[in-house]
């Protein structure tokens, strides 16, 4: 499967196939010299099936977990690439998740005021939301993506079969971007998460959130206006990550708590069934003063308030300016 995103720097391609990274020579000149960047924990045997290929590369990794999306880390990175020669025309590979794709895409559009970088997600969260539309950013002073870009990749290649590899709770944090997806814009695909066996249509459900995707980020390439419907339950959910300092949740965890808290009362008790069914939190004792607090760093934030997207029927969001006090 084959989808191409229009960007106003250029379009690209975003390949879907099980077992793709086999014949990753398929897809990009297995003959240049890459710098493949990847967290430590990534299996071993995904890494290896594209670097195995290559005839010439540089592998850095990092450590796993949000708390890399980091000044430091990003600048550690950085110093080494120029310590390996790395020049304008050189790509950069993001193999991984979403911490990944966000601290490898960041570098990439700094990197000599921009280099490129081809698109590897591994987790089922990447796979469906973070790997496209050119989001790219790191933490500072424990904000979430207080320090970013929008930066497109030349290329994003994704093998639905790393999943495999993937620890239960790591798919359901996943799922938790799958289901926003049905929340804001498919009542369809809402249903068949709720009612269906996700892994015997996991192929298919992957295209149809990445198609959705397509649609927000090339109507809206730099989130001011319809693409910030693509952050239902984020302005909480980073709240919930930051008040816990990165280490409670997962990222999709903390946006089903943010789910439950922007979207119509009639609404909950379907979206907690759905929730439920793969293992997501529905409840936290997080001080809401404190969660403020957080919310007021929130990047989307403005003196006058914050747009916050709501559901007001599964399948249609809209988005509200509130003051930040009010919510």
């Amino acid at each position: 499967m084959k989808l191409t995103v229009h960007s106003s720097r250029f379009d690209y391609d975003i390949f879907l196939e099980n077992n793709l990274l086999d014949n990753i020579e398929n897809y990009i000149d297995v003959s240049k010299r890459y710098f493949v960047i990847a967290d430590d924990n990534i299996p071993i045997e995904i890494v290896s099936k594209i670097i195995n290929k290559f005839s010439d590369y540089i592998f850095i990794n990092f450590p796993e977990g949000e708390k890399s999306k980091s000044l430091e880390e990003y600048s550690r990175i950085i110093n080494l690439l120029l310590e390996k020669g790395i020049t304008k025309d050189s790509t950069l590979i993001a193999v991984g998740g979403g911490v990944t794709g966000d601290l490898v895409g960041f570098i990439s559009s700094t990197l000599y005021r921009g280099i490129n970088y081809i698109q590897v997600p591994t987790t089922l969260l990447s796979q469906i939301d973070s790997s496209v539309g050119g989001k790219v950013a790191i933490n500072a002073n424990n904000t979430k993506n207080a320090v970013g870009t929008i930066y497109p990749p030349k290329l994003v290649l994704i093998d639905p079969t790393t999943l495999s590899t993937l620890p239960r709770r790591h798919f359901n944090n996943g799922m938790s971007e799958m289901i926003k997806y049905g929340m804001i814009n498919s009542e369809k695909l809402f249903n068949i998460i709720k009612n269906k066996d996700v892994q015997n249509n996991l192929v298919e459900l992957i295209y149809e959130c990445l198609q959705i995707k397509k649609i927000f980020v090339e109507n809206d390439e730099f989130d001011n206006e319809k693409r910030q419907i693509l952050n239902f339950g984020h302005t909480y959910g980073h709240a919930y990550e930051a008040y816990y300092n990165y280490e409670k949740y997962l990222h999709g965890e903390a946006v089903a708590l943010g789910m439950l808290k922007s979207c119509a009362p009639d609404l909950v008790d379907d979206l907690k069934f759905v929730l439920d069914k793969f293992s997501l939190p529905t409840f936290d004792p997080a001080d809401k003063e404190e969660l403020l607090t957080y919310i007021k760093r929130d990047k989307k934030s403005r003196a006058d308030g914050i747009n916050l997207v709501l559901v007001d029927k599964i399948g249609h969001a809209y988005i509200q300016n509130k003051k930040i006090v009010n919510l």
